[in-house]
């Protein structure tokens, strides 16, 4: 496969800048292309690797005490594309969750401290990825809150009418452990709105 053609992908995203950092960015990163249900953070790992979806979709699960997997996030090309192991990066911990391939997907894998240095150098880059970062924090924190304030009901319609995307790439069952409700329930809330 040839890097060149994922990497501009994300260069293309990117704002007019020096291409000489973008260069470095390409000749320092690696594609892989992982297949449906593998796993690219692992749980209680311990990876300072940044991620770029260039193609496809993961969902960020989370290990109860029970052992039960529980969907907390989903990530795709045009939703939350660029994700890491927040826990490793910020706080120096191994992850408490896992991010796992939804569909056979392609990704630029970047060493996080290496790709920070880089546009750090460039403002418009810097910019760039901050309003990235801001933005997943932001639907981070809106999923968050109408989950806390909503009914089931109420929920699923707010994502419905805001994220439908979701219902399109993503299983029933994973949408349903991110609501915190069961297939079932999910199944029947959506017979009454949802086409």
């Amino acid at each position: 496969m040839n890097k060149a053609i994922y990497f501009s992908v994300l260069r293309n995203h990117f704002p007019d800048t020096d291409n000489a950092l973008l260069d470095e960015l390409e000749n320092n990163c690696r594609l892989l292309v992982i297949d449906k249900g593998e796993t690219i953070i692992k749980y209680q790992a311990h990876t300072k690797m940044l991620f770029y979806i260039v193609s496809g979709s993961f969902l960020r699960n989370i290990v109860t005490s029970r052992g039960e997997v529980k969907t907390v996030m989903f990530h795709t090309e045009s939703f939350n594309e660029f994700f890491k192991s927040y826990d490793t990066i910020y706080f120096h911990n191994k992850t408490d969750y896992e991010v796992k391939a939804n569909e056979k997907s392609v990704l630029l894998a970047f060493d996080f401290d290496f790709f920070f240095d880089i546009i750090k150098k460039d403002t418009a880059l810097l910019l760039f990825y901050t309003a990235k970062t801001e933005s997943l924090f932001a639907n981070l924190d809106l999923f968050h809150n109408f989950q806390l304030g909503l009914t089931s009901e109420e929920y699923l319609q707010w994502l419905h009418e805001n994220h439908r995307f979701l219902f399109h790439r993503f299983p029933a069952q994973h949408i349903a452990s991110f609501m915190g409700i069961t297939p079932v329930w999910l199944s029947k809330l959506k017979a009454k709105f949802v086409s």
